[in-house]
């Protein structure tokens, strides 16, 4: 071992570094703060854990609530890893107890590596999905296009590999000198100035100021997209559909929040540590320590109480109807968007429904010649409609469904149904082509 490692110091009869990447006792100020710093990391792990635990369940009784199987719906996925990210974050800032029970930081450790890494890669894996949130909301409002399960899947596996490496070269390099007392937690030493430019804040600024760059250009393109829509100015010979651009303009405003929360919460510290660079390495105040480590590790139950206000209105733009309005008889649920169409928003179609029930006709394959009518298949071999009986699509409420029960009565009635205009590849395109068509028949 060498220097500025040494001369070790002994605490109960072990060797650990000297100051300041080891301090015994822990000073007055520090324990106090530090229990703020906990108590708000055990309220975030707490919070995520329940919210955690109900998505789950939503995940295996999916039957019950919506018409797709929710792990389709990427928006729920996104802020799902958000959430994890956010446990793993505040977990790290958890062990603030240990040091208050202990009365002293010291490093190396297993308390102090594991805080280090889970803070670490816990606040890197946070931001990366805030800015796949960003990315992906833009690619979704303002190209209109729809990423593949597979391509999706994919960059998330390695939005999480990513984080883990940044975390872990340094330890690679440097072994157990690397995460030691930064300030009131354990972290990166300050020893190693350029690994923590390098593995951790410029990659936090990225996300910082690339999130507000491409929310920035997101409205600013949907603004002066659906302005030309309702303007009569949109390409193309079919009209827009008025309540799913609002669909698109909430799900944005929605997405927007957890960026917004993510900046205001971090930026403190990350201010604070680039301030302690600039000046050769002087460290900010215990109270500001404590105080920007009490605003990053809350987090977790920010975000957590952000999807519990928004859950509602984020599903029902994204979701396909759901149980309610099956048990109801009432579509209305149904119609809101999951997706954009071509170039951001969905054209529209009409169905009549004239009296009687509505009914589920497949066309059958017919002679050029032959006028008569498609004969029609309305129930499945389950019994149910063949509307509620379809299988669940990978790309959520892709598929219009009509649900009638009883009579309508006889007035006519016109519903604008949105149609999915998103295809990733020719063999999406076919298998829309082919779904049924619905009409009215008189009872």
């Amino acid at each position: 071992m060498y220097a500025p490692y040494e001369p070790e110091i002994l605490v109960d009869g072990q060797a650990y570094f000297p100051s300041p990447y080891s301090l015994d006792p822990l000073p007055e100020v520090l324990r106090h703060g530090l229990v703020a710093v906990g108590l708000m990391a055990l309220i975030s792990v707490a919070s995520t854990l329940v919210l955690l635990c109900f998505i789950g369940y939503r995940f295996l009784t999916w039957r019950l609530h919506y018409r797709t199987f929710l792990g389709y719906n990427q928006y729920v996925v996104l802020v799902l890893n958000l959430l994890l990210a956010d446990i793993q974050q505040s977990s790290g800032f958890l062990i603030s107890f240990h040091w208050i029970s202990r009365g002293s930081i010291l490093a190396p450790s297993p308390a102090c590596f594991a805080q280090g890494w889970l803070i670490h890669s816990g606040d890197v894996a946070s931001g990366l999905f805030v800015l796949a949130i960003a990315l992906h909301t833009f690619w979704t409002a303002v190209y209109g296009r729809r990423i593949s399960n597979r391509v999706f899947a994919s960059c998330i596996v390695a939005l999480w590999a990513f984080s883990f490496l940044l975390a872990g070269t340094g330890v690679g390099i440097h072994g157990d000198k690397y995460f030691v007392r930064a300030g009131a937690w354990c972290w990166i030493s300050s020893a190693y100035e350029n690994d923590r430019l390098l593995f951790h804040y410029l990659w936090i600024f990225i996300i910082e100021f690339g999130t507000i760059i491409i929310y920035v250009v997101t409205f600013y393109e949907l603004r002066k997209k659906t302005t030309m829509l309702f303007n009569g100015q949109h390409p193309g010979g079919d009209a827009p559909n008025r309540t799913t651009i609002e669909a698109v303009n909430r799900i944005t405003t929605l997405m927007t929040v957890y960026p917004c929360v993510y900046v205001l919460l971090t930026l403190p510290l990350s201010a604070g540590r680039m301030w302690s660079m600039a000046h050769d390495g002087r460290a900010t105040s215990s109270v500001f320590a404590c105080i920007a480590g009490s605003l990053i590790t809350s987090s977790g139950w920010v975000d957590s109480l952000l999807y519990t206000l928004t859950r509602k209105r984020l599903l029902k733009d994204t979701m396909p109807g759901q149980s309610s309005s099956r048990r109801n008889g009432d579509g209305s649920d149904a119609w809101e968007a999951t997706e954009l169409g071509t170039k951001g928003i969905t054209h529209t179609r009409t169905v009549t429904v004239e009296g009687g029930q509505i009914m589920d006709y497949t066309p059958e394959p017919q002679e050029s010649d032959d006028s008569s009518p498609p004969r029609p298949r309305h129930l499945s071999d389950s019994g149910l409609p063949l509307a509620m009986d379809r299988p669940p699509s990978p790309n959520g409420s892709v598929d219009p469904i009509l649900t009638g029960r009883g009579r309508i009565g006889r007035n006519k009635t016109e519903i604008t149904v949105g149609t999915h205009e998103m295809y990733p590849d020719d063999h999406e395109t076919q298998r829309i082509a082919e779904l049924p068509v619905y009409i009215a028949r008189p009872d």
